[in-house]
């Protein structure tokens, strides 16, 4: 009280001080705040993929990264061989499937059916997601419900506009905006 006095200030001035402080204070650390959450942001985007906690990264590096390493082309090579798995996270489990095992990928709405050797994963992610990280090792986007491994294409069949078939006698749809890409991709 006596400081008040002598300092002949009222409230309306001693408000005005303090919330003046919390301004000076507050604006740095808040910008500090920011500035750390888009480096964590930041940080998990350039792992190749979203994170969230549905993503499992097996190797532990993102291709980028192994192939800014690589010092040369048998690196690079051996690089891709290590990450030849995909995770598929399932209700009670994630599965790890060898890429080179996966025939085919088809939409269901938000679901991707994987079809492999002798059985078929539904996994509850869209196809598109999967597509962004198949394409890179080959995977063909033949229609917007489809992705074929190139490897099991077995043959180019002209009705319907073009299909492909496979080794296991599926036949697959080709939408015309993909034709000449999945062509050029087979060898035409």
């Amino acid at each position: 009280m006596m400081l008040l006095e002598f300092l002949n200030l009222g409230g309306l001035e001693l408000v005005m001080i303090f919330v003046s402080l919390f301004f000076l204070i507050g604006i740095p650390i808040a910008i500090i705040l920011i500035v750390n959450s888009i480096n964590k942001k930041k940080d998990n985007f350039n792992q190749g993929f979203p994170v969230n906690h549905y993503t499992v990264n097996v190797n532990g590096a993102n291709e980028l990264d192994k192939m800014q390493n690589a010092t040369s082309t048998s690196d690079v090579a051996f690089k891709f061989k290590e990450s030849s798995k995909i995770a598929l996270p399932q209700q009670s489990e994630i599965r790890y499937v060898e890429i080179a095992e996966i025939i085919r990928c088809e939409a269901d709405d938000n679901y991707t059916k994987f079809v492999l050797e002798g059985e078929n994963i539904l996994v509850s992610r869209s196809l598109k997601e999967y597509a962004d990280q198949l394409k890179p090792k080959g995977f063909l986007r033949t229609h917007q419900s489809h992705l074929v491994n190139p490897i099991y294409v077995k043959s180019w069949l002209k009705e319907d506009g073009g299909m492909l078939q496979l080794n296991n006698n599926e036949k697959i749809p080709v939408s015309k905006p993909n034709r000449e890409i999945v062509k050029e991709a087979l060898g035409k």
